[in-house]
């Protein structure tokens, strides 16, 4: 589940589609780049190549998200050449992507809106957003209705049906973020009293922005390398926001996609002593806290930082920024003072449209 279309239109909403989409990308670049080659392993060969050839003897590594399987895989390769990490929101290197995305965001989603319950003001107000999101999916799933709305883009009025897949594409994306993610209790109460333009809207804008960041074609040419071979469907995933789509809909793209080469060990996990920072945002919806406690099993000299409150990348919050950097000047994860990470805030969910109780 990419997005309800790609950036050529392509409607997504089934693995057919998704397939039709990925041969009529396969086409389009095959003529210039050679489809097999921009996986991580030969991003890492790469980035060793620049290394040598800036004479450097050896590197610091930051990787956020993705970046991190790129930073745990060159810390294998090239161990001899590699100082210290920095794993932002860590994907452990056992990780198939895309195989937990909807367990990690019900559970995301869960304890972002159980900040709703407490705060009195919310609570009283708004109710239970997760029930009304589950009320609200029903409804989608079995009709859904046309909505009036202004386009943010244009500030044209437009009308369109509001689809599961559109309530399903906001919810995950706007988790990353609880700054965010506190107007969705708001929402999901507007659209429970029949008002929903205001998701649709909102639905619509991140559709338009997404299309024009997402680089669909390389992340075909990682995830059907690396990942594609571990897809599973999780029956506990049915009648999730997600449920299996990702790996479906990937797995149906990767039919048809070019594929490289991947070592032997590439999901073996990173057993090392390099000096290693690990963050990890309490709510982050794709890569969870329990992410970082996997990885840092393997890296005797490594540390997890937890934030509280946070969602996914999170090296900027708070105090943050002055730890990353204490560590790249000692590279000792465990002499850190953390304690200023406990001032970091929840963030409160929206009780109106007037923003968050003072």
């Amino acid at each position: 589940m990419q997005g309800r279309a790609g950036p050529d239109g392509t409607d997504l909403h089934s693995a057919a589609a998704a397939r039709l989409f990925a041969e009529r990308c396969r086409a389009q670049l095959a003529g210039r780049a050679d489809l097999r080659f921009y996986t991580t392993t030969d991003a890492i060969r790469d980035l060793d190549a620049v290394r040598k050839a800036i004479g450097a003897a050896r590197i610091d590594l930051v990787g956020i998200s993705y970046g991190t399987r790129v930073a745990q895989q060159y810390a294998m390769r090239y161990p001899h050449a590699t100082r210290a990490i920095v794993l932002d929101s860590v994907a452990p290197n056992s990780l198939f992507l895309g195989n937990e995305f909807a367990g990690n965001l019900e559970a995301a989603l869960d304890l972002q809106f159980g900040q709703c319950g407490k705060n009195p003001a919310c609570a009283n107000s708004l109710g239970n957003p997760r029930s009304r999101l589950d009320a609200l999916m029903a409804r989608l799933r079995a009709d859904p209705p046309q909505v009036s709305y202004r386009d943010a883009t244009s500030n044209t009025l437009k009308q369109e049906a509001l689809t599961a897949d559109d309530v399903a594409g906001l919810m995950r994306m706007y988790a990353y973020t609880p700054l965010a993610s506190s107007l969705l209790p708001l929402e999901l109460n507007e659209a429970a009293n029949g008002r929903y333009e205001g998701l649709m809207a909102l639905s619509k804008m991140l559709g338009s922005q997404m299309a024009d960041q997402m680089t669909f074609g390389m992340q075909l040419s990682v995830v059907c390398s690396e990942d594609a071979a571990g897809f599973k469907a999780d029956l506990a995933a049915e009648g999730t926001l997600l449920g299996n789509q990702f790996s479906d809909y990937l797995g149906a793209q990767c039919q048809a996609w070019p594929k490289g080469a991947m070592p032997a060990d590439f999901h073996q996990p990173l057993t090392s002593p390099v000096p290693a920072l690990v963050l990890e945002g309490e709510f982050d919806p794709v890569t969870p806290p329990r992410y970082g406690r996997e990885v840092v099993k393997t890296l005797r000299n490594g540390r997890l930082l937890v934030l509280r409150g946070q969602g996914h990348n999170v090296i900027g919050v708070g105090c943050m920024p002055r730890l990353f950097a204490q560590f790249l000047e000692d590279t000792n994860a465990r002499s850190l003072d953390a304690g200023c990470l406990d001032a970091l805030p929840y963030v409160p969910p929206f009780t109106s449209f007037n923003g968050w109780e003072p």
